[in-house]
């Protein structure tokens, strides 16, 4: 570490005590394990607990020229992990801000610092009753909220690029900025609309390195009637288009009022194959039987090429008349199964008492196994999906929690965007078979439906970083399938570290605008260096 970097760290510990700057070897060495199998240096960690300490240290990183790259809970996974986007960067985890704030139930949001994650804020609604519910990720229930926003995840009831409003920020000058109608100390509503009145900055701290948010808004829904879940499975490949186009017209009647999500073979398959297998043991079937078992049961049950997972919720009034629509809507396309959490209880129940049965044991093994889909798609954060991430690196499971950057598995991603319709998602799809193919690896794709006209995908390549020469392989894998998307203009919604470069061209008068913008609230650059940006 050179001189520059102690004299940073020495401030940052009259400031927030050594226990909060970690400047040792082996933490540095922590915080660089990534399952994309990339290479940074990080120098120092810091860890503040409020925001008032947020701007001492960023004043202090400004006097002695140390950049800072906050991180929330350090799980984008695929993205890069939790290290920064250029080397030299001190990485500032957020996690002890987990506060919730505020919890509004006539206007339906919490305030939250950047370490809440969706768990905790789920168990807060829970243990005060408060009939709210978070729109959730696929991700772990231990995910930051604000994190997964600010990077314009999708969840499962809607995209989150909007779902923050009247956030706080720190500045690369060490100043609190307030968005929205929050600047205003009289305001009452600053989060149930979004822009105030003036030029909108939310958007100035999503997918950028303007600011450090320290806390915001984010939007909550209410606690419906009815919740139902519906799969839809198709038996034929050449099926897909008229999947996607029969969806597009739900989404445009406004029949479901969520996101679909429609994944291949391959993604259902390490979707629900852990879950299985980890079923199969836990009844004492033994481990090479029900390796076996649990892929083939898939088969077996009809999970053909594609199936579409989707929430609906309202009266259920509403709820059946959606359910009606949707049947009618994929009849002679696909295979409909709507599914309940009572149902789901009701199932098990009557599985157990006839499991003597000869196909009854494949039935409950599946049951079990959707049973942690469902959650997602009722607003309950789980990490029973996380095994999903290991189950390709040798058919193996890790007890959770655990921490995928520390095991061998890598993971590499690519989301390109493109219009919901069956001309341009079948050809998205075969660019990634075809890519994916060339480098011999198998490609797990989920398309999330953003609304109605458009939709991003979601494609895993998952490699053992341990095979240096696989890792490699990955690699250039992912970076030819983002040239690829690039070159017929499907562009990514979302961007791993390793490829900013690759976007944010000085060429693009969009990108030297976002370079000077930068430069007027972060003269020195201190605040993440080249995430989303020219500097």
């Amino acid at each position: 570490m050179d001189e520059r970097w102690k004299n940073a760290a020495e401030a940052w510990v009259k400031i927030l005590g050594e226990e909060h700057v970690l400047v040792d070897g082996e933490s540095r060495k922590a915080y660089a394990r990534n399952v994309g199998g990339l290479d940074r240096e990080v120098p120092a960690i810091i860890r503040p607990g409020s925001t008032e300490e947020v701007q001492a240290v960023v004043r202090e990183a400004n006097r002695f020229g140390t950049p800072l790259y906050p991180i929330s809970t350090g799980m984008n996974w695929g993205f890069g992990s939790r290290l920064p986007a250029r080397e030299d960067c001190a990485v500032m985890d957020m996690g002890r801000m987990n506060r919730i704030l505020e919890v509004n139930v006539a206007q339906r949001y919490a305030i939250i610092e950047p370490g809440v994650t969706q768990k905790q804020l789920y168990d807060h609604l829970q243990e005060q009753g408060i009939p709210l519910l978070l729109n959730v990720t696929g991700s772990a229930a231990e995910s930051s909220i604000i994190g997964n926003s600010l990077e314009r995840g999708i969840g499962y009831f809607a995209s989150r690029g909007d779902a923050l409003s009247g956030i706080e920020a720190v500045l690369g000058t060490g100043e609190v900025i307030k968005t929205g109608f929050a600047h205003f100390e009289s305001c009452r509503n600053a989060h149930v609309y979004h822009h105030g009145v003036g030029p909108s900055l939310d958007g100035l701290f999503a997918q950028s390195n303007f600011g450090i948010v320290t806390k915001a808004g984010v939007e909550l829904m209410p606690k419906p009637e009815a919740q139902t879940v519906v799969v839809i499975r198709i038996d034929d490949d050449a099926q897909l288009g008229k999947l996607v186009d029969a969806l597009a017209d739900v989404l445009r009647d406004g029949i479901t009022n969520s996101v679909i999500h429609i994944g291949n073979q391959a993604r259902t398959r390490i979707a629900l194959s852990p879950l299985v297998y980890k079923f199969l043991l836990s009844g004492g079937m033994p481990e090479e039987e029900a390796l076996e078992a649990s892929e083939r049961y898939l088969e077996e049950e009809g999970f053909g090429p594609w199936s579409a997972l989707a929430g609906l919720m309202g009266t259920r009034q509403q709820v059946a008349l959606a359910k009606r629509h949707i049947r009618a809507a994929v009849k002679g396309i696909g295979h409909v199964t709507f599914l309940t959490s009572k149902l789901i209880r009701l199932g098990k129940r009557v599985l157990e008492a006839t499991r003597f049965l000869p196909t009854v044991p494949r039935k409950l093994a599946i049951l079990t196994a959707i049973e942690a889909l469902h959650d997602y798609s009722v607003c309950v954060p789980t990490s029973k999906g996380m095994q999903s991430m290991c189950w390709p690196v040798g058919k193996s499971t890790y007890p959770w929690p655990y921490d995928p950057d520390a095991t061998p598995v890598g993971m590499l991603y690519s989301v390109p965007f493109c219009a919901f319709q069956s001309k341009d998602v079948t050809e998205m799809v075969r660019h990634a078979d075809e890519i994916s193919a060339e480098f011999g690896f198998e490609p797990f794709i989920t398309l999330n439906t953003i609304n109605s006209r458009c939709v991003e995908a979601v494609i895993n390549i998952a490699f053992d970083r341990r095979d240096a020469e696989r890792t490699r392989q990955a690699q250039s894998c992912a970076d030819q399938m983002l040239q690829r998307y690039l070159e017929v203009g499907m562009i990514p919604y979302r961007v791993a570290i390793q490829d900013m470069p690759r976007l944010v061209q000085e060429s693009d008068p969009f990108w030297r605008t976002v370079r000077d913008l930068k430069t007027a609230v972060d003269p020195n650059h201190i605040i993440s260096p080249g995430r989303y940006n020219l500097v």
